[in-house]
């Protein structure tokens, strides 16, 4: 059986990002699964709008979603979540099953990354998220 909160841990660090969340979505409800974080700013059990989270792009797009550097995108300046947290850097990716979208499996962090994700961190976020969906 999977630690979530172990797994998650593990998985931030390897990104090198803050914030690891696994997410439920249901219309524009979204509520946290499980997260994990050196930061206080998410914890299980807390809810959103969709539309307030970066998440509603990768919910949009039903494909995996990533910034380096939120700040630097116009459009992004005026996003709810960087207007309430200022998470600068994100990756984040669907949760998939019968070709249903369930939730996310997202990382974010305070701090804008020197460099954009790479297709292989892209890959390895994917991975997890089929992991996970195994695991439950």
């Amino acid at each position: 059986m999977l630690d979530i909160q172990l797994w998650l841990k593990d998985a931030m660090e390897d990104l090198g990002m803050q914030l690891a969340i696994v997410s439920q979505v249901e219309g524009n409800h979204y509520r946290v699964v499980a997260a994990y974080s050196s930061l206080d700013l998410v914890r299980q059990g807390d809810e959103f709008e969709v539309d307030s989270t970066y998440c509603r792009e990768v919910l949009r797009q039903a494909q995996t979603v990533a910034y380096e550097r939120v700040g630097a995108i116009t459009e992004m300046c005026l996003h709810p979540c960087y207007q309430a947290l200022h998470l600068e850097s994100y990756i984040g990716t669907p949760l998939e099953k019968d070709g249903k979208i369930l939730g996310t499996l997202n990382f974010s962090s305070l701090t804008a990354r020197a460099a954009a994700f790479t297709e292989k961190e892209k890959t390895h976020v994917e991975s997890l998220a089929k992991e996970y969906l195994a695991s439950v």
